[in-house]
């Protein structure tokens, strides 16, 4: 059974406009660098060869700890004493300082051509410092995004095909978690796990779902009673291959929306908790601690160390906004029967 019954054909599924191409491309920007940051800023070699031996120590920095630099030098150290004629050789990241390399000729610097968004009040590069502070985001975002709609989707399903008790027991559930204040529930929950970001993962997604389960069981109110529905019951198509063939496409555009403003609240929910140092990020290089910083050194003249991680963060988040929109109006074009532009 395909989507075309006996001449009676489901809506198209909605898919973004093109005017949200630039969010599109912003947001997979953000998942490259916050995925490899440490292939990208690093004061570690892509490759190394040491006294005949290989070595990878940002990619190993990606997965792991890093490892020490030969004898007694840190890896910048080894590299910057590297002979041009040597056997020896170092691949630098393409750019190359860490976000924990601290040089002291360079406290609180203002941006210049060698670190073009300046330094921070110990001497640490801020661009490094920026690209690894997608990291958090990205770590926490996507998978409770992705976690809080696997399970909202699954239970607003259940609730709009099953009705009775099912339904009110969703119905109910939802409503216990929407009396959670979640910025209360996250810094309690936060107190207690510290810098998992495992446990913080879980407890996002637990105060996600409920907006999936909300959308996906209104909408299958709606689209049970279709006609293209009733045909596909009456030829004996089964009721969850009927969601999962034809009624599910129809709500991707829906489901992205809520994803959208879902991973625009964990941005928040993670500098939120960062800059109140809580979470995974507080110990890292996130934008909110980043921020935390620049506010305590914003009396000093140190416009630099707050305004890059502030613009970050609501890039990131203008860019969610963006993709929610285009998704949005794709969903009314397509509910209207227009073309989608």
């Amino acid at each position: 059974m395909t989507g075309v019954i006996h001449g009676v054909l489901p809506p198209p599924p909605a898919r973004p406009r093109r005017g949200s191409r630039a969010s599109w491309w912003f947001a997979a920007l953000v998942l490259f660098v916050g995925l490899f940051a440490p292939l990208l800023a690093n004061d570690v070699p892509l490759v190394a060869r040491v006294d005949g031996g290989w070595h990878f120590p940002a990619f190993a920095d990606l997965v792991g700890p890093r490892p020490i630099g030969p004898g007694d030098l840190s890896w910048k150290q080894w590299w910057s004493r590297l002979a041009p004629d040597g056997d020896d050789f170092a691949w630098m990241p393409p750019w190359p300082y860490g976000p924990t390399e601290v040089d002291p000729s360079r406290f609180s610097q203002g941006p210049c051509l060698t670190h073009p968004l300046g330094s921070d009040d110990t001497g640490r590069d801020v661009l490094s410092r920026l690209l690894h502070g997608a990291a958090p985001v990205v770590q926490l975002g996507v998978p409770s995004v992705t976690l809080g709609a696997l399970l909202g989707t699954l239970l607003g399903a259940l609730a709009g095909l099953r009705r009775g008790w099912v339904e009110v027991a969703v119905l109910r559930a939802i409503e216990l978690f929407y009396c959670f204040p979640t910025l209360l529930f996250l810094m309690f929950v936060a107190a207690f796990v510290g810098s998992s970001s495992q446990g913080l993962v879980l407890v996002l997604a637990a105060l996600f779902w409920t907006s999936f389960a909300r959308i996906v069981r209104g909408e299958l109110l709606s689209l049970r009673e279709r006609e293209f529905v009733l045909v596909a019951r009456g030829l004996g198509v089964g009721e969850w291959r009927i969601v999962r063939r034809h009624l599910l496409p129809l709500l991707w555009g829906r489901i992205g929306m809520v994803a959208a403003f879902c991973m625009a609240a964990a941005v928040v929910a993670e500098s939120t908790l960062s800059f109140l140092g809580l979470g995974s990020g507080s110990e890292t290089s996130s934008w909110g601690t980043m921020l935390r910083q620049g506010a305590d050194h914003a009396v000093l003249g140190g416009w630099h160390l707050w305004l890059f991680p502030a613009v970050a963060i609501t890039a990131v988040i203008l860019c969610c906004h963006g993709m929610a929109e285009g998704m949005g109006a794709a969903e009314r074009s397509r509910a209207a029967g227009e073309p989608i532009a």
